[in-house]
């Protein structure tokens, strides 16, 4: 009878627990859920931090300076660049950007014209509401849109959040990284410094990676449609370097503004700005990625874009934007972690060049 009693002791402890790690889970699924937007808003912080960090740890030991003042020239250099760069090109970007909303109507008919002259151009186009008013389309479709517009403060206030927290955390990244760690148990804390010390590293690898892709593809891309006779050339290549930051998708969604130019300015140039744009990819995903790659963070592609598209259905447009970053940390935790630290496995951690163990 005794045994019979403590088996069923043991039982209900057992259910009780899996019921409250269930509890306990969901409850999380939901916090991170209703304050995504928040978490991902730190989590860019974070990553400007590792940026601003890696930079100012790399000036203070090539010159005589401290790293905090070394932290502070790179932050005034940083944003002064931007304020001159805006004060330089800044009212010619703002021209082309309004003569752009200006074409993009005019542009979405010329398209509409062309498909209406092949059979299936016009079952594609019977899919969708008539282009020639605005109300017409769908609620689904104004909505967004509406909102993408009215967000542009919101949007703005956001990034100075941003900037002032990835200011504050690289200030001070040591304290953060130790209040985190004081909530492992003191068994795990040398561990936990070591996976911090391994994702900052990696972070920075990526962060210079992506920023030299970004780059590289902007200067293609203007150097392309300059080439080709394609108006706004500078708007939409920085349009283009600006979407690069999210691998394999952003490049297609940046192509879509210059196409619409051309094909308003001169049907026959859509097809040199595809060209363009299908060079500048190829040249991108075969020869600059590759190469950057070996001194950076290189990921499956496969994996990306299906983390990425997760992401967006998931979170919208800050998921997809901080997907691959995310990708990123989340790997190194499952080497550091579960591969080495459950199993001692030899891997090749995310963004070194050997294999390493537990």
């Amino acid at each position: 009878m005794g045994g019979a009693a403590t088996d069923r002791a043991e039982f209900t402890r057992r259910v009780a627990i899996t019921i409250a790690m269930v509890l306990t889970a969901g409850l999380l699924l939901i916090f991170i859920f209703k304050t995504a937007s928040v978490l991902l808003m730190l989590f860019g912080a974070m990553l400007l931090a590792v940026f601003f960090d890696g930079v100012a740890t790399f000036i203070a030991g090539r010159t005589p300076l401290p790293r905090l003042a070394a932290l502070g020239v790179f932050v005034v250099l940083f944003l002064g660049g931007f304020v001159v760069l805006f004060w330089a090109i800044g009212p010619q970007v703002a021209a082309q950007v309004t003569v752009l909303a200006e074409l993009l109507p005019d542009a979405l008919d010329r398209g509409v014209s062309a498909l209406q002259h092949y059979s299936w151009g016009r079952s594609l186009l019977s899919r969708f509401p008539e282009p020639g008013n605005i109300a017409s389309l769908s609620p689904e479709l104004v909505g967004p849109l509406t909102r993408f517009f009215s967000g542009t403060a919101t949007v703005v206030l956001n990034v100075i959040v941003v900037l002032a927290l990835g200011i504050y955390f690289a200030i001070a990244p040591q304290t953060y990284v130790k209040g985190l760690l004081r909530l492992v148990p003191p068994g795990g804390r040398t561990r936990g410094g070591e996976v911090a010390a391994a994702l900052g590293h990696v972070l920075r690898r990526w962060i210079a990676g992506r920023l030299a892709s970004m780059f590289v593809v902007g200067v293609l891309t203007v150097v392309g449609l300059l080439l080709a006779g394609v108006p706004l050339a500078l708007t939409l290549g920085l349009i283009a370097a600006l979407a690069s930051f999210v691998p394999y998708i952003g490049p297609v969604l940046g192509a879509v503004p210059a196409i619409l130019v051309a094909l308003s300015n001169d049907p026959v140039k859509a097809l040199y700005v595809v060209l363009v744009f299908a060079v500048v990819q190829i040249l991108e995903n075969y020869l600059i990625t590759p190469q950057i790659d070996q001194k950076a963070v290189s990921l499956p592609p496969a994996l990306l874009i299906g983390v990425q598209i997760l992401m967006g259905v998931l979170i919208g447009a800050g998921g997809v934007l901080m997907a691959t970053p995310l990708l990123v940390v989340v790997i190194l935790l499952v080497q550091m972690l579960y591969l080495q630290g459950v199993f001692n496995e030899p891997v090749r951690l995310l963004g070194t060049t050997k294999r390493t163990g537990s």
